[in-house]
C-alpha cells in the first residue's frame, strides 16, 4: 500500500529524532513512500523561517530521499468535494491540509499524520495515525 507523509511527522522527526518514530519510519517500504510537493513546500517554508542553514540542509536531505510529486489536477477534483463536504458539516480544515488530503486520495494512499483528528475529518481518506506520545 502507497503512504505519503503529512508535514507534522516530517517536521516531528527532522526536529527531534525519536528513536520509536526513526525506527518505524525505517521499516517501511521505502518504495511505496512518497511526498507531496505541498508538504515539501511547507518543510521549506519552517526551515527559511528559522533561517538555519543547518536546519535547511536537514530539510533537504530529507526531501532528497523521497519522490516528492507534483499536485495533480485529479487532487482539484478530490479537493472541491472534500471542501464542500467539510464546509457543509461545519467542520472545515486548514488549507494546505486539505491540499495534502487530496493529493493522498488522488494518489490512493494512506496519509501518515500526527494530526489525525483534523485529518479523520476527511471522508474516505485513509488515515495512520503516529501518536507523538
Amino acid at each position: 500500500m502507497r503512504r505519503t507523509l503529512d508535514t507534522n511527522i516530517c517536521s516531528y522527526i527532522l526536529r527531534r529524532h525519536p528513536a520509536e518514530m526513526i525506527e518505524r519510519f525505517a521499516g517501511l517500504d521505502k518504495s511505496q513512500l512518497w511526498l507531496s510537493a505541498i508538504v515539501a513546500a511547507e518543510l521549506r517554508f519552517g526551515a527559511a523561517k528559522l533561517a538555519s542553514p543547518r536546519f535547511y540542509a536537514a530539510v533537504e536531505a530529507w526531501l532528497a530521499g523521497f519522490d516528492v510529486l507534483p499536485w495533480p489536477v485529479s487532487a482539484a477534483h478530490h479537493y472541491a468535494q472534500i471542501r464542500a463536504a467539510l464546509e457543509r458539516a461545519g467542520k472545515p480544515i486548514g488549507g494546505m491540509d486539505l491540499m495534502i488530503s487530496a493529493h493522498a486520495m488522488a494518489e490512493d494512499s494512506v496519509l501518515i499524520t500526527n494530526n489525525a483528528r483534523e485529518f479523520h475529518r476527511v471522508p474516505g481518506l485513509a488515515v495512520e495515525e503516529w501518536a507523538i506520545e
